[in-house]
């Protein structure tokens, strides 16, 4: 058991503070930690493991900062002072935090998103006002050189408004080739994401740009009012799931009681809506178009040839 001096405690109370500061400039998982304090000046090289990282973090907790873990990340929540804003600062806020999504210059979106990732450690953004809350939409990771690269080509097919040939890879691994509307791109979860619209399946779609084989533009023009004939996804929600279930901005509730929630669903990318109903296991039915419920039913099927089991069994 290694002996406790003024030096190596000294030492470890200063990681603990660099630990803390690290995690209010990003989420941070313990090797991303380890790196950072192992690169430190005074820790002279010296090699750490996650257990001594696990109890920084606790150290920290214990002293009254909510630190909370999010897809093995660690991020400050809130800091035991406040900033005490009214609830028109927030407003204003949020109205700034919109105008982001518009604002063509990336570095200064970029430092504006910093600065609300730092500011909702310092007020209770949730707790106060959870409505205004949910406003806020921070993008900490930036797109790298060839994402950037992806992401203007896309830009510029939405602008020009011609409809776009794509050949992809679909959530089952096969290849299609369809003609779409292009509508938007995003970038979340570190990935550029195309979104589009297919008159012919009357849905849309959202690609990631690493499941795209080819894209290129056709000379025909977009439709105005094609997206308003999209096909509506009608899926039913059963089990304590209903208690629990929260709708997406562009869902709806056509039947609720205590056992089981009705919802329509028209916006969202199908292979996207196939991979969350799985999620919810048997509490998720998907009850028409008949077309979908089949698409549902093959996907669980070849999940099951997974571990071995047939259709027949």
């Amino acid at each position: 058991m290694p002996e406790y001096t003024t030096d190596n405690t000294t030492l470890a109370g200063y990681r603990v503070f660099e630990t803390l500061k690290y995690i209010t400039m990003q989420p941070a998982n313990v090797i991303d930690i380890i790196k950072y304090l192992e690169k430190l000046p005074l820790n002279e090289n010296k090699p750490l493991s996650k257990g001594v990282i696990y109890k920084y973090i606790t150290t920290l907790k214990f002293a009254g900062i909510n630190i909370t873990a999010k897809k093995c990340k660690y991020e400050v929540k809130n800091l035991p002072f406040k900033i005490d804003f009214s609830k028109e600062n927030i407003e204003a806020l949020s109205i700034l935090n919109i105008l982001l999504e518009y604002t063509p210059e990336t570095d200064i979106s970029e430092k504006i998103n910093d600065f609300f990732y730092k500011l909702k450690m310092r007020y209770a953004l949730e707790e106060e006002y959870p409505g205004l809350y949910k406003k806020f939409k921070i993008i900490l990771k930036k797109p790298n050189e060839n994402q950037i690269k992806i992401i203007n080509r896309y830009e510029k097919y939405c602008h020009e408004k011609l409809k776009v040939h794509i050949d992809y890879m679909d959530i089952l691994g096969n290849t299609q080739s369809i003609i779409c509307e292009p509508i938007d791109v995003k970038f979340e979860d570190n990935q550029v994401w195309f979104q589009l619209f297919c008159k012919s399946k009357n849905e849309f779609l959202e690609l990631n740009s690493k499941q795209i084989i080819k894209v290129y533009q056709t000379p025909s023009k977009c439709a105005e009012h094609n997206k308003e004939c999209a096909q509506t996804t009608i899926f039913k929600i059963t089990g304590k799931l209903t208690k629990r279930y929260t709708l997406r901005n562009n869902e709806q509730i056509i039947k609720s009681d205590d056992d089981e929630i009705i919802i329509s669903n028209k916006e969202e990318a199908k292979d996207k809506l196939y991979l969350r109903i799985m999620r919810y296991a048997e509490s998720c039915e998907i009850c028409s178009p008949k077309t979908e419920r089949n698409n549902m039913i093959n996907i669980i099927n070849k999940t099951l040839k997974n571990y071995g089991i047939s259709e027949e069994e």
